[in-house]
């Protein structure tokens, strides 16, 4: 009797216990809505659409059909259409309430592909500026990556709904937040299999695991999720149950971004909507819900299909589909949109995004941020294509990376050097397999990389009167020469292990010569170097000796990048940046970029290396850049490490900066130069966002040109068999004839007079 009444107690209190927390549940537990959790919200940069802009060089019909736009016969008649003539390209956009603008149609006149006016239709009159609206990239919500959109209920279409319930919970509607029916079912199925095959959990059960508890499988833990399904069925209708289920059910990863809700999954495996599913594609969508991960089509493809054809099979035995249906579904390939093509295709730039915006407005992210960053998602794309087909050719003509035992990795950095927008950013091969940033975190030697700022030191002293006075045209020693330091004797070699001689300053550094470039660093000291470095942004540290003059100390691709771009900058070096500006969920501004610049080097020396760096691809180590064909002007150097461990090219236009660094993670040789690994990506990146019609370089004031005999540094006379074009600074430029061939004299005499 006492066991009996212990047993009832016993009882009475687990069902109080039950009772108590389940009223407590009922306190806190909310089906989450769309506008209760909004997901944080990564744009790239809105492009300005301009006259001299070239439709197919700014690749602009390539850009609308991104956002959603929709080329049309014949007039335009709703935001997102657009039609393109011979001479002329009306563009109906979309409206862009962040902006306050409606949406409008504009005309784009066109002489042979270039807009010549962009004007306000249909009166036909000047409009500036003008932006395409800019490109969602990325969102994140819940501390995890992904981009939702939720979708009601009843704009789903009742095909994949049904599909869902088919699979994980036909008895949705009639019970209560377990069924035990279910539980039964699969209970039996385990036993009979000897292992767990079918699990018993309705979709409110599921919903309560993912929104509420752990991923743990305990006992405790199935009790606390069965009382929330109860809990949740009691307070809300069956209607608001499914609908937060298919938009919160976990379906995958598309990169580095975590796909949730049927809608986000539609998106990012197919590239459509839940409208444009095929019967084929609802039913591999259904059916990943069991294992997101085993049956990924784009990872397990074989699997995917599998799981499809169960749903396909378990829709028609219930009648949802006919007999026609279910084979054409079942012979339907599979076709995955790759997650490159889709929102996400910028995921180290993304990361460097937000831990600028966790500088900017601290941790952890508030929900529902607006990031506008600086990203052109052409340019991305083109620089990730460099990347993969330059690797991919790279290891098709070197057989020894495949015993490497890793593949070879590359990263690349695209900077419009004015503004220090980074347009561009590539950190690795494959984020998927590796979220290591190796433009940003990377710190590598960057060998030659170093040299046109040991001749910029040098220049600059020069232009200051304050060391040796050194020219474009000055004579260096290339011959061998011993150094003491505190670690012993030192004897740097050429490349090649040969001498030349006396050499000008430029072409030193036009075929990247070691002996003249220490000896520079030496006149100049080693301490105006490091101290010109850090004023470009290198803020790395670097080594105090002469070794620096062949880039002995470690940088990452973006400081060395941004430090060449300061350059083509006419010497000003503005701080490289990935956000535009921060705004918080009811759009008010949190944090705007104010360019943090600086005049690092006068415009003249600049100029005067940008001279020397443009001789390094007409007749230098870059001289494979010249197939590239364009009529403006290109700069840029190679750079190859000691032990040929890692692999640099950075060059420049009047426009952009560009980077590429090509090695393996370990830093074990790859066993190539510069001109062998890096150029060609740079090379095939240049060929596809660079203009044809690329501006010169400007010519700042205090610059002059003389005709000068390169085999003595000295003004050429009429007797001189070789003359070059030479760039100096006023006041530089030399005063002596040359001395070697003679016949300085009529030169000096039309001189006096102003003739020359």
């Amino acid at each position: 009797m006492r066991g009996a009444l212990a047993a009832a107690g016993l009882g009475l209190l687990l069902l109080l216990a039950v009772a108590a927390y389940g009223a407590y549940l009922a306190t806190f537990l909310e089906l989450p809505k769309r506008e209760d959790h909004p997901p944080l919200r990564l744009y790239a940069a809105p492009f300005q659409l301009k006259t001299d802009l070239s439709v197919k060089e700014a690749r602009l019909l390539e850009r609308l059909q991104r956002l959603g736009y929709r080329a049309v016969s014949g007039e335009v008649v709703n935001p997102g259409d657009y039609h393109l003539a011979p001479e002329a390209l009306t563009i109906y956009l979309h409206a862009q309430p962040e902006s306050l603008l409606k949406a409008r149609v504009v005309g784009l006149t066109l002489d042979q592909g270039t807009i010549t006016e962009v004007l306000s239709m249909p009166a036909r009159t000047p409009v500036f500026p003008v932006y395409l609206e800019p490109e969602l990239i990325s969102g994140l919500r819940g501390g995890s990556r992904q981009v939702r959109e939720w979708v009601p209920l009843a704009d789903m279409p009742p095909f994949i709904v049904d599909a869902v319930l088919s699979v994980e919970d036909r008895r949705f509607f009639s019970h209560v937040g377990i069924d035990p029916v279910a539980i039964g079912r699969a209970v039996w199925r385990n036993l009979t299999s000897g292992v767990v095959v079918q699990g018993g959990s309705t979709i409110t059960q599921q919903l309560a695991k993912n929104l509420f508890y752990s991923p743990q499988r305990t006992f405790v833990r199935k009790m606390k999720e069965a009382l929330a399904a109860v809990v949740l069925e009691v307070k809300y209708r069956k209607q608001d149950i499914l609908e937060s289920y298919l938009n919160e059910i976990y379906l995958g990863q598309a990169g580095f971004v975590s796909i949730y809700g049927i809608s986000e999954a539609a998106h990012r495996y197919f590239g459509k909507s839940l409208s444009q599913l095929s019967v084929a594609e609802t039913a591999l969508i259904a059916g990943l819900i069991k294992g997101p991960n085993t049956y990924a089509p784009a990872k397990h493809p074989e699997a995917a299909v599998e799981r499809r054809d169960v749903v396909l099979r378990l829709l028609r035995e219930r009648g949802r589909l006919t007999e026609e249906d279910w084979k054409a579904a079942v012979n339907e390939p599979l076709r995955v949109v790759p997650p490159d093509d889709v929102l996400a295709d910028a995921p180290y730039f993304v990361d460097a995004a937000l831990r600028q915006v966790e500088e900017a407005v601290g941790t952890p992210l508030p929900e529902g941020l607006r990031i506008d960053s600086t990203l052109d998602p052409i340019l991305q794309q083109v620089s990730a294509d460099a990347v993969e087909n330059g690797l991919k050719k790279l290891e098709r003509t070197v057989p020894s990376f495949a015993a490497s035992g890793q593949p070879v990795q590359a990263s690349v950095v695209i900077l419009e050097q004015a503004t220090g927008s980074i347009l561009a950013l590539v950190g690795g091969r494959d984020y998927r397999l590796s979220q290591f940033n190796r433009a940003v975190q990377a710190r590598r030697q960057a060998g030659s990389l170093f040299k046109p700022f040991i001749y910029l030191a040098a220049v600059e002293a020069s232009r200051e009167g304050k060391g040796p006075n050194l020219t474009a045209a000055s004579l260096l020693a290339d011959e061998p020469v011993t150094f003491e330091s505190d670690t012993g004797a030192w004897s740097p070699k050429n490349y090649d292990r040969q001498f030349r001689g006396r050499v000008t300053l430029r072409s030193a550094l036009e075929q990247s010569l070691n002996v003249p470039a220490v000896r520079v660093a030496q006149a100049v000291g080693t301490r105006a170097v490091t101290d010109l470095l850090k004023h470009l942004g290198i803020t790395s540290p670097l080594t105090e000796d002469l070794s620096i003059a062949l880039g002995s100390s470690s940088v990452s691709l973006l400081e060395i990048t941004g430090a060449y771009g300061a350059v083509a900058n006419g010497g000003i070096w503005v701080r490289p940046t990935v956000v535009r500006s921060i705004a918080d969920r009811q759009g008010a501004a949190l944090w705007t970029a104010t360019p943090d610049r600086r005049q690092a080097v006068s415009a003249q020396a600049a100029y005067v290396v940008t001279s020397l760096l443009d001789g390094v691809i007409q007749r230098g180590t870059a001289t494979k850049a010249r197939t590239l064909g364009f009529a403006g002007a290109i700069a840029g150097k190679t750079g190859t490490t000691d032990g040929y461990r890692d692999a640099w090219f950075v060059g420049y236009t009047a426009d952009l900066t560009i980077g590429v660094w090509v090695g393996f993670d370990d830093e074990q040789p790859i066993r190539l130069t510069g001109s062998q690994a890096a150029l060609p990506i740079w090379m095939e990146v240049v060929q596809r966002v660079v203009p044809e019609r690329s501006p010169r370089f400007q010519i700042p004031t205090g610059i002059v040109t003389r005709r000068v005999d390169p085999r003595t540094g000295q003004l050429a006379t009429s007797q001189c068999p070789e003359q070059t074009a030479e760039v100096f600074i006023d006041g530089t430029e030399p005063s002596v004839y040359c001395e070697t061939h003679g016949g300085g004299m009529w030169e000096r005499l039309r001189r006096s007079f102003g003739l020359s």
